[in-house]
């Protein structure tokens, strides 16, 4: 006797379930998605108890007849592909065909639909995957689906759900991307009969960032765009104050489908560059127009993973993108800024809170690597903007620079800016290769420790790049007798042994960092103005003077801030003026 055995469909289903419907934020996410895919422009979802007790997806799509509605709970049974080929060219959200039949097999299911010039709507009730009830009922065209106790017939499922607020968080979450990918549709969200959200159709992305996160935010925001022949690419990255330390508000959608992509969220990391500290990471919410024919979306269960053809140049193109939209920006924090206006690492959807808009210039990309492919990118928003000449005016407790412009007041951390000069001074000599130097009167003796000799050692090609002339003089003894020009002023032997000490303690290093910045970034630290120093007004200016040429004036190389501004409008406020 055999003892392999064909499974019931029954338990088919069920086994199929377990990878498709985790939790009520699953459901809510293939029957929204099929909603889309049947060119819903309003659409409403209630809840509750968390959605384990009950979900309806009501929809104004274009709805399905009695026999569309019999086949729609069978496996494999879908409108959205036909022949072997179009698994290849996946257009629509869903394409599987498992995703009713998997839901309406661990819970109560009804399905109302009717189709435009169709008299009446269509009913189907499913219980367990067993069909119990079919026939007509009266309803405007589009579809209704309420799925009620799910996973009553699995109690080992049920189980591990948690608690209401916890789940609803997770359909916040999901209805987040459908309604970001999608500013179009107007969208709706009740939980135990009260509104959570109700957002109407917007006719851009920034309009549907400050619906959902609030208007400060949508203002903190950076528009960016790529378009080229082998694919588009628009959307928004934020400045660094919006940093965060997990990666919930990073939102890739490829053809308005949302998924999850670590290279191009660490390409995306890497062009901030300098700018966020180790332990944050960027926002964005980027969407990317591809030939269905140049990506494979059918690598995961849940559909939230996708594999581009030719990953390497999307990557790229991603990173130069980002780099360019923020040097090309204004990105001094406000100083005068409450946190919780801010979107928050807990942050569900809200309640439509005010509209921001960019306007429409362009600039055009010229700083790319020579080893990158040949592309264009233009940054939209009027971003190319002259910064206004900022003067010294005093120092506070010789730490921090006070200064003015035409805009306001400017804070400026004397230690944070002069690193940041530092760094792009040994960065742009390091990169020339040819580094200007300066040879002292009398070279430099250092006697190290052994440890020390090893990291001198190893790092001297570094340092030779950088413009030092180390020779090793005999036992532990090295000579000094060239240092880049930048450094020639400074205290050669402490700054040389402090990089030293760093390199051998790892401090401050940066996996996002290669060994040359890890380098350059201790070198700048230690070689950079002290806090508590005393500057004349005449060195704060000249500091100013220097930070107007960087490339990334606003934050020092480990990625705090380098300067905060507070306009007069904003003075104004404090003080009642306004």
């Amino acid at each position: 006797m055999s003892i392999i055995k064909l499974l019931p469909d029954n338990l088919v289903n069920q086994i199929a379930a377990g990878e498709v419907v985790e939790r009520p934020a699953s459901v809510v996410k293939e029957l929204v998605e099929n909603s889309l895919d049947a060119g819903s422009s309003v659409i409403s979802v209630e809840v509750e108890n968390g959605g384990t007790t009950m979900i309806r997806v009501k929809d104004n799509g274009r709805g399905m007849n009695a026999e569309d509605l019999r086949l729609s709970v069978l496996r494999h049974a879908t409108s959205k592909i036909s022949v072997e080929a179009d698994l290849w060219k996946i257009a629509t959200m869903g394409f599987r065909g498992e995703a009713m039949a998997s839901i309406a097999s661990v819970s109560k299911m009804t399905i109302k639909s009717r189709r435009e010039g169709d008299i009446a709507g269509h009913e189907i009730v499913v219980e367990g995957g067993v069909v119990t009830r079919e026939g007509e009922c009266g309803m405007a065209v589009g579809t209704v689906i309420e799925i009620k106790e799910l996973f009553f017939n699995t109690p080992a499922r049920q189980k591990y759900l948690k608690k209401e607020s916890t789940e609803l968080g997770h359909i916040s979450s999901v209805l987040n991307k459908v309604t970001l990918a999608n500013p179009r549709v107007a969208l709706k969200l009740l939980h135990n009969g009260r509104e959570v959200f109700d957002l109407a159709a917007s006719s851009d992305l920034i309009s549907r960032i400050a619906d959902v996160f609030g208007s400060a935010t949508a203002d903190a925001m950076i528009p960016i765009f790529y378009g080229g022949s082998d694919f588009a690419m628009d959307g928004f990255i934020g400045k660094p104050l919006l940093a965060r330390s997990s990666s919930k508000h990073q939102y890739f959608f490829v053809n308005g489908r949302p998924i999850q992509h670590f290279l191009l969220a660490n390409a995306i990391k890497r062009a901030f560059h300098s700018m966020l500290m180790e332990d944050k990471r960027p926002i964005f919410i980027l969407n990317i127009k591809i030939d269905p024919a140049l990506i494979d979306v059918n690598v995961h269960p849940r559909k939230i993973e996708i594999r581009f053809e030719d990953e390497k140049k999307m990557m790229s193109v991603i990173y130069g993108a980002v780099k360019t939209a923020l040097e090309k920006v204004s990105l001094i924090p406000k100083a005068y800024t409450e946190s919780q206006r801010y979107m928050s690492d807990a942050f569900p959807v809200s309640a439509p809170v005010g509209h921001g808009s960019f306007g429409g210039s362009v600039a055009n990309f010229s700083t790319a690597r020579a080893s990158q492919p040949s592309m264009e990118f233009r940054v939209q928003g009027g971003l190319a903007e002259e910064k206004p000449k900022i003067r010294a005016i005093t120092q506070i407790l010789n730490s921090y620079i006070v200064a003015e412009n035409e805009e306001g007041l400017v804070l400026i951390d004397q230690h944070a800016a002069h690193e940041r000069v530092r760094y792009e001074e040994l960065m742009d000599g390091y990169e020339a290769q040819q580094a200007p130097v300066q040879p002292l009167l009398m070279p430099l003796a250092l006697e190290l420790t052994q440890d020390e000799v090893g990291v001198v050692e190893s790092e001297k090609e570094i340092f030779e790049k950088l413009g030092f002339a180390i020779e090793h003089f005999g036992g532990k003894t090295f000579s000094v007798s060239e240092v880049p020009s930048c450094l020639a002023g400074e205290d050669l032997g402490t700054v040389i042994r402090g990089v030293i000490d760093d390199i051998l303690s790892g401090k401050g290093g940066s996996k996002f960092q290669g060994r040359v910045e890890e380098v350059l970034t201790y070198m700048s630290c230690r070689s950079a103005i002290k806090f508590g120093q005393s500057l004349q007004i005449s060195e704060m200016d000249a500091l100013m003077e220097q930070m107007e040429g960087l490339k990334r004036p606003f934050t020092c190389p480990h990625g705090r801030p380098t300067m905060l501004k507070l306009t007069l409008d904003e003075l104004n406020k404090m003080f009642g003026r306004k």
